[in-house]
């Protein structure tokens, strides 16, 4: 018996040909979405580990005087690695900044990209985004200060994975900051030379080899502050452990969130799927109950038949899968991605490796989701008399008892819609899961544009400095006081600067009180952190181990940053500094300070070129899924939509038996279908943008920014006119399949 139902695949395959087409593009499209997303994610998070095992620092600290030999031979005894990792920041003429290290020889070391590591003076190995930036090849010449600079070499540094200036920083701007490594003998020279922008910062390196945990490491610098009375001892500023620093790992923690995203959508994908199926199934065996019937009554086994039309689908599913894998793992797909983050992240060249759960997702999961939800559907349809379904009985809604006034053509719409709810109610599923794709790129388009806008926008300042030396007398700009805290959510930690400041501050919207326990945070704070005015926020200070708790009475629009707010005097008494005390200046031009007096220079136009960088970062990933997405919501509704045209095909046929034009019968049937989407539309979209919304913080946590979703109603109307569109694409493609349908076939079904 199967060798004669095997006849009937190729028949019924060449019958619903579009049907099975738009079935297997939806699956290549959700295993394109789901591999190439997560397998690039994959690729780098394991690439990078691999690569930065070997040398890759357990953390750093820094200080203001470097340590003597006593405290150095002190911890080294202790089994503690310690490596100098100075350095100075230069401007070079095209305004970007290039910091300058000594070469390492023990923690952290470069990985080559090009070329070889300096072996003499003169010569100088550089960052790779840098010099791609930059249009830099091993062989050219580079000013640093006032010396030539040979590049001997390119490559990059497992510490610096995330090319941000400042720990503090939000976004990467290779165009504007890079690093390169001199041997000793030229750092020196450099060194003395006075030309850098900042004073030397005095970072060191340390591997614990298992002798001590962070903490305790951290404990024993600051004994040294005790043991010592001299009041010229190193004072630790920063202690980083690698797994807080978010310079080490950027790249895997940033494809976390890609791999998150391709998992959510995976699910999504998979649920639509099944949807899909069973709505298909449902429909495809209604319209063969009488051959199921008649083939029931000549003895054909349930089984038989199970198998039967569970062959066909399995077989398109499979291949649709292979396909969508390999898709996945093409230049367009992981590779795409990949590239991505090559472009921001500084990160060696790593090799795609295919993960075992991923080909058992593209290539098992399609067949195994068809099977399941086609046998349980097709199981509960064959659990039907044979002269049943010889006689295609239908449980038909009853709505002819349903009084109802207007013309014959808007009667008959809301009688259509009664009697086929069912399938209406399928048509605003599909429509829901498609959209939930589309808010999920809609949603990562829209983090990057309130960043880049925002961040300028709310950046009064020109230039802002950081003192390492503040200056005894202040002269110009405006002062102010800021300690860098930490806060942690959602497992990362991140900066947060307490800034004191005067109360007529005119770059900040902060209207401060006295008060030692009162802040006002930045609106990029709150939205990253859930916070809200009668808070209480608890800051966390490295330098003295303390935890410090304020009251939130307000939220100032501010999205650069992580900021509190308070009262400059108030937080002068409350860290101990005299009434004088400042060590940030922010001004409206820049001002003539000597560079070895600075941590840092901050200026608005760095500000708005970081803030540029998100947008670029995220597009490949951005453009990847709204693509998608659209192909699939115009799939969903295709296949939605044709099951309500193939559910009245008698009905059309009888109109046209009967004298109506196809004009007509589309204003009928295809039109009346037109609420059924608005509807599904209006409602659809806020609740899977709500849904999204409530996704999106884990799926960003690691992204030391705000989290501004907010659509504007334009951007809901165009979402709302877009699905409109899509319909009208859909209803004119469905309008051949409506000319198809010829009057004898209402003839067909009469006994």
């Amino acid at each position: 018996m199967q060798r004669i139902l095997r006849k009937r695949l190729l028949r019924d395959l060449k019958e619903n040909v579009f049907r099975y087409l738009a079935l297997g593009f939806l699956v290549v499209m959700g295993m394109y979405i789901v591999i190439g997303l997560v397998g690039a994610a994959e690729a780098i998070i394991e690439g990078t580990a691999k690569a930065a095992e070997e040398s890759l620092e357990d953390g750093q600290f820094c200080v203001f005087m470097p340590l003597n030999e006593q405290e150095k031979r002190s911890l080294e005894k202790e089994g503690i690695t310690l490596e100098e990792h100075f350095y100075l920041d230069f401007g070079l003429s095209d305004a970007s900044i290039l910091r300058i290290f000594s070469q390492r020889e023990k923690i952290d070391l470069v990985q080559i990209d090009a070329g070889s590591f300096p072996v003499r003076s003169g010569e100088i190995l550089l960052e790779r985004r840098y010099c791609e930036e930059h249009k830099i090849v091993v062989g050219d010449i580079i000013k640093v200060g006032s010396a030539d600079y040979t590049v001997a070499g390119i490559g990059t540094a497992p510490d610096y994975e995330s090319m941000i200036r400042n720990l503090s920083d939000s976004a990467v701007d290779s165009m504007q900051f890079g690093f390169g490594f001199v041997i000793k003998e030229d750092y020196e020279e450099i060194k003395n030379s006075g030309e850098s922008i900042s004073s030397e910062e005095y970072f060191y390196a340390y591997l614990l080899n298992g002798k001590m945990t962070n903490q305790q490491l951290k404990a024993r610098l600051r004994d040294f502050l005790v043991e010592n009375t001299d009041p010229s001892v190193p004072k630790m500023t920063r202690f980083v452990s690698a797994a807080d620093n978010p310079r080490i790992g950027a790249a895997a923690d940033d494809k976390l969130v890609d791999k998150a995203a391709g998992l959510a959508a995976g699910v999504i994908v998979l649920i639509l799927f099944a949807y899909v199926i069973s709505v298909f199934t449902v429909h495809h065996i209604e319209k063969e109950a009488g051959v199921i019937g008649t083939l029931y009554a000549m003895g054909v086994r349930k089984k038989e038949l199970l198998q039967h039309y569970l062959t066909l689908p399995v077989l398109l599913t499979f291949m649709a899968g292979v396909i969508g894998t390999a898709l996945g793992y093409s230049r367009l797909g992981a590779a795409l991605q990949m590239s991505e983050a090559y472009g921001y992240f500084s990160i060696p060249q790593i090799d795609v490796h295919c993960k075992p759960y991923l080909l058992l997702y593209g290539l098992v999961m399609p067949p195994l989701v068809t099977v399941c939800t086609n046998y349980l559907v097709i199981r509960k349809k064959l659990d039907r008399p044979a002269l049943a379904l010889i006689r295609g009985e239908q449980k038909n809604a009853k709505v002819h008892h349903i009084k109802l006034r207007g013309s014959f053509v808007h009667v008959f719409r809301i009688r259509q819609f009664l009697r086929e709810k069912r399938t209406a109610v399928t048509v605003f599923g599909g429509m829901f899961i498609s959209l939930l794709i589309v808010m999920l790129s809609l949603n990562c388009y829209i983090l990057c544009f309130h960043v880049k806008t925002e961040n300028v926008e709310d950046t009064k300042f020109t230039y802002m400095y950081t003192y390492k030396y503040p200056e005894t007398n202040f002269s110009d700009g405006e002062e102010a006081y800021g300690v860098s805290m930490k806060k942690e959510t959602l497992g990362y930690n991140f900066d947060v600067m307490l800034l004191g400041i005067h109360k007529d501050n005119p770059y900040f919207e902060a209207e401060v009180e006295k008060g030692k326990s009162k802040v006002l945070i930045s609106s990029a704070m709150a939205q990253k952190y859930g916070l809200h005015v009668g808070d209480i926020v608890t800051l966390y200070h490295e330098e003295d181990d303390r935890y410090y708790a304020f009251f939130v009475e307000g939220i100032v629009e501010y999205s650069a940053g992580f900021f509190a707010f308070m009262d400059i005097d108030s937080m002068r008494e409350m860290m101990g500094q005299d009434e004088t005390y400042y060590n940030i200046v922010f001004a409206d031009r820049e001002l003539p300070i000597d560079g070895s007096r600075l941590y840092s220079v901050l200026s608005k136009d760095e500000v708005e070129k970081s803030a540029s960088v998100f947008v670029a970062q995220m597009k490949n990933m951005v453009v990847m899924l709204l693509v998608v997405s659209i192909l699939m919501f115009v799939v969903v509704m295709y296949l939605m939509m044709k099951v309500m045209i193939d559910r009245s095909t008698m009905s059309i046929s009888l109109f046209q038996v009967l004298g109506y034009k196809q004009k007509e019968i589309k204003k009928l049937y295809l039109n009346g279908n037109f609420c059924v989407v608005a509807v599904s539309a209006l409602v659809g979209i806020p609740l899977s943008k709500i849904i999204m919304d409530s996704m999106y913080p884990y799926l960003v946590s690691n992204i030391a920014c705000g989290i501004n979703l907010t659509f504007s109603w334009q951007m809901y109307a165009g979402i709302f006119l877009g699905t409109l569109l899509m319909y009208v694409l859909v209803n004119w493609i469905l309008m051949f399949r409506v000319n198809r349908i010829l009057p004898a076939q209402v003839l067909q079904n009469r006994e």
